[in-house]
């Protein structure tokens, strides 16, 4: 399926992640372009979207229409953030570009060049004073929000895939193409972890719990781990290795500008969140199939019902990026569908597998 020309957000409310148990719906059309970019408010009440024309947008979830539209970005947006004081957002693009948002009047509160860094993802720090960006060249480059300087550059030899700051913002972490994880001292600004590389699948999924104490990551593989952040230890394994494969999903087609989800590349993990009670991890596998396993064995809990075609990845570079974002309380996410954002009230409750 192409991609569609005419952008849509259809915002969806529901009392689970059961798709048969959806409640009102509100749909509304962006100008134009792709969805590329999501981010949700702490309180799951309003979603900012970016595009590959490089529009911004704020939704109000609860009366489905568009709060504001900003310009400033000249390419796609591949990332954007909300900050926790609910009045700023950031966003960064193809055109080298990180913008601090005014979320109230649209106002460019600065503007920070990359310079040769294409930052291709990026994290914002719990307390919404740093912005990490993940290069394609694979170093994370950190800037300071309230003036723009670089605060720390950190390289790895390989592709970043993945980043994401730790609840507490002590800890960073980044998935890279050579199967590498990597666990940042925010402090010190070094390694911590080098988590090993299993079979050199790419890490793209991250997830840490809400006391920051454990990790999760998932490859191209299909094959997800938890992890100590203290110890850098092994926890347990789950996904392809730690259960029995799904069965062989269709092709996957192209699903944005920018690469091709390869057929072969059906099983891998995508998305990972914890729940809050760490006992569990839902995680999406590349066929769309949200799955719930247990964190203590690995094993498969359950299956989450959602709508077809749902997404939680872009294709940029050759390479598969999380769109989906959660609330910190784990009670809201935003995923894609056919270039349709939808927000769903999160409960983590699998359906058996039969």
């Amino acid at each position: 399926m192409s991609p569609l020309r005419s952008a849509a957000i259809l915002l969806l409310f529901a009392a689970s992640v059961r798709a048969d148990e959806q409640g009102d719906i509100a749909e509304f059309k962006a100008r134009a372009g792709n969805i590329t970019a999501t981010a949700i408010s702490d309180d799951g009440q309003r979603v900012l979207t970016g595009e590959d024309d490089g529009l911004v947008t704020l939704w109000s979830v609860t009366s489905g229409t568009s709060i504001h539209n900003y310009s400033g970005h000249a390419r796609e947006v591949f990332a954007a953030a909300m900050l926790p004081d609910g009045k700023r957002a950031v966003t960064c693009g193809d055109d080298n570009l990180l913008i601090i948002w005014d979320l109230a009047t649209g106002k460019r509160l600065r503007e920070i060049h990359t310079g040769d860094a294409i930052p291709v993802a990026m994290a914002c720090s719990p307390d919404g004073t740093l912005a990490a960006t993940g290069c394609y060249d694979g170093q994370i480059i950190v800037w300071s929000l309230a003036d723009g300087r670089r605060v720390a550059t950190l390289p790895h030899g390989s592709t970043l895939d993945g980043i994401l700051y730790s609840p507490d913002g002590k800890l960073l972490a980044a998935g890279y193409l050579d199967g590498a994880a990597v666990i940042w001292d925010t402090a010190a600004w070094t390694a911590k972890h080098m988590l090993p590389a299993d079979d050199g699948a790419s890490v793209g999924a991250l997830a840490f719990s809400g006391d920051s104490r454990l990790l999760a990551t998932g490859d191209q593989d299909g094959d997800g781990y938890l992890w100590d952040t203290a110890t850098g230890a092994k926890v347990s394994a789950f996904g392809a290795r730690a259960t029995p494969a799904p069965p062989p999903a269709p092709p996957v087609a192209p699903v944005f500008p920018g690469g091709v989800i390869s057929p072969d590349d059906h099983g891998a993990i995508v998305f990972l969140c914890l729940s809050p009670d760490n006992k569990m991890v839902l995680g999406s596998v590349q066929d769309n199939s949200p799955h719930f396993w247990n964190t203590a064995n690995g094993h498969v809990l359950g299956m989450g019902d959602w709508f077809e075609d749902t997404r939680f990845y872009i294709a940029r570079y050759g390479f598969t990026y999380t769109t989906a974002c959660v609330t910190p309380k784990r009670d809201y996410i935003v995923t894609l569908k056919d270039n349709i954002a939808q927000v769903w009230h999160l409960t983590f409750t699998p359906n058996p597998v039969q």
